[in-house]
């Protein structure tokens, strides 16, 4: 975050008018010492170097250009401003508004700069994060003015985002159904992580909570996929469709589909139904959105985030992001913390490069990071997982512990039968399978406990996971919680300890839920509303002592 910069008292008109001002700067400035700063996040730069290319300053009074960005030709670039604190007793809804309006106000002089610049244009303004994305021609225009601006701290590139890594894949035959596997009418996933008791015990299937899959896109036809809409009879699905092009700009008149098919696969995981006679989706209840930022497998950190605050925007209380890049970015920690600000969890993929391995956004320690188990109990080799040190990250927020593991646990990943494009059925691995069927659990405890805080549904989950008897066979040099985080998850379990934790608690809105992990107020116990209260009677008190001491300087 962008430090305040220090007062300095003005040049007197007097010998009068300086002392009344600097009684008054005195005055104020012990007035303003003693309030406390409102919550947020500070980002503790101290830490080590990212696996993001280096820093570099700009012209060492603004933010700075990150080394490595091309200087020859036409780049995409993103301009990051400085984000608004968002303090512990906003709502989800007044988090989300404020994130607007923060930007609304720092980008202006970023576009009126660009706006006078040949070789810079605008492409997209972000508010998730408070960013603007550019295209430079360095031939004509340099970085360091733009990274010199008022409220920027960095530039970066757009830099790739994609699935993770394939692994093979075995197809189903639509005619002999999904061949889970399983004789019980549902895929092997389900029946693993309990998800039929909670089903029945507590007679929800998701129904009342939103899922944004953020994916290469969904084939709306078919059968086991309910995609929403606000209007049956437009095609474009307003409210549960969206596509963004590379530079996070939104694709005007686009219709559902899938570039690929894993969009398809992971939303059939997440909710999908049993139009094949066996059930594969674990929140068949749910609303569910799809907004398509990896056409082909692959996208941008601008469509990505783009994606993000679009499912903020309609209110999804769960995203789903299959996705990422190899590596520490910190790119991707404001849009994560900023997502769950705004009341909507994010859940990531590890990553298929196995062990000693993570990528981003799935390693920020505020997502719901998953790994992938096979069906025996063991990790397969290609999920990810590691300890991650604070030091691993070029930038990290104060709240961050010094080490933290990642997954945080894990779930069905390997032999994952579920839909793909053309009303067929494919049996996948991957961290990418896992991922969903992790979103989906979460929206049954949303479902069944609306009124419970992020940090409650996260602490019930992975609180009730545990580790299987079979990682006691891993080599002693391989430490099981980085293979299994906290173990495999438990969805009944899972719900049962999150309506005992919760106590009967009246629900409130699902969009209305704020995080109860944003640190507490200095006295520990919630918002401190006595700072505003202190600082209108400081302000009344200096304005009564300048009036009485401008009086006295003028019968002097």
């Amino acid at each position: 975050m962008t430090a305040r910069a220090p007062l300095s008292d003005p040049l007197p008109d007097s010998r009068n008018r300086g002392r009344v001002v600097l009684v008054v700067s005195l005055l104020l400035a012990t007035a303003l010492a003693g309030l406390p700063i409102a919550g947020g996040v500070a980002i503790d730069d101290a830490a080590g170097p990212s696996t993001d290319a280096s820093i570099q300053t700009g012209d060492g009074t603004g933010g700075v250009v990150d080394e490595g960005l091309s200087d020859d030709g036409s780049i995409e670039v993103v301009v990051r401003l400085e984000d608004p604190d968002i303090p512990a007793s906003l709502s989800g809804s007044e988090a989300e508004s404020k994130l607007e309006s923060h930007a609304n106000e720092t980008q202006g002089p970023l576009l009126a700069h660009a706006e006078t610049t040949a070789g810079v244009t605008v492409e997209e303004e972000l508010w998730l994060t408070n960013a603007v994305v550019l295209t430079v021609d360095t031939d004509r225009a340099d970085l360091e003015p733009i990274a010199a601006l008022d409220a920027v701290e960095r530039v970066h590139e757009n830099f790739a985002v994609s699935i993770p890594e394939r692994q093979s894949a075995t197809n189903a035959s639509p005619a002999g159904g999904p061949g889970s596997g399983t004789t019980t009418g549902r895929t092997w996933g389900l029946d693993y992580l309990n998800v039929p008791a909670v089903w029945e015990t507590y007679e929800t299937r998701g129904e009342g909570v939103r899922v944004a899959v953020l994916d290469t896109g969904v084939d709306a036809t078919h059968p086991d996929i309910d995609l929403y809409t606000e209007d049956p009879s437009d095609p474009t699905y307003p409210g549960g469709w969206a596509e963004f092009d590379e530079t996070g700009v939104r694709v005007p008149g686009s219709t559902p589909y899938d570039s690929d098919s894993h969009g398809t696969h992971v939303s059939g995981t997440v909710a999908g139904g049993n139009a094949s006679g066996t059930r594969i989706g674990v929140a068949p209840g749910v609303d569910l959105l799809h907004g398509l930022v990896l056409p082909d497998t692959g996208g941008s950190f601008a469509q990505v985030v783009a994606g993000m605050e679009w499912a903020v925007a309609n209110d999804a209380d769960v995203a789903s992001m299959s996705l990422g890049t190899a590596g520490k970015h910190p790119a991707f920690i404001e849009p994560v913390q900023n997502a769950r600000d705004s009341g909507t969890i994010v859940v990531g993929a590890i990553g298929n490069d196995g062990h000693g391995t993570s990528s981003s956004p799935g390693n920020v320690d505020e997502t719901l990071a998953v790994g992938a188990v096979a069906p025996d109990g063991t990790v397969p080799a290609f999920s990810g997982g590691e300890r991650i040190d604070r030091s691993d990250w070029a930038v990290t927020p104060a709240t961050w512990p010094a080490t933290y593991v990642a997954p945080d646990v894990v779930a069905p990943g390997v032999a994952v039968t579920s839909a793909v494009p053309g009303g067929e059925y494919a049996r996948l691995p991957g961290t990418s399978m896992a991922t969903p069927h992790v979103t989906g659990t979460v929206a049954l405890l949303l479902s069944v406990e609306p009124g419970a805080t992020l940090a409650e549904i996260e602490s019930a989950l992975t609180d009730s996971a545990s580790i299987p008897a079979v990682a006691s066979d891993l080599e002693t040099t391989v430490d099981p919680e980085t293979r299994y985080g906290l173990g495999v998850v438990d969805a009944r379990d899972a719900t049962d300890a999150l309506v005992e934790a919760r106590g009967g608690t009246d629900p409130v809105p699902l969009g209305e839920r704020s995080d109860a992990d944003h640190p507490s107020e200095p006295n520990g116990t919630g918002p401190n509303t006595a700072g505003p209260i202190v600082l209108v009677a400081a302000i009344g008190f200096v304005a009564f002592l300048v009036t009485l001491a401008l009086a006295r300087a003028r019968n002097r």
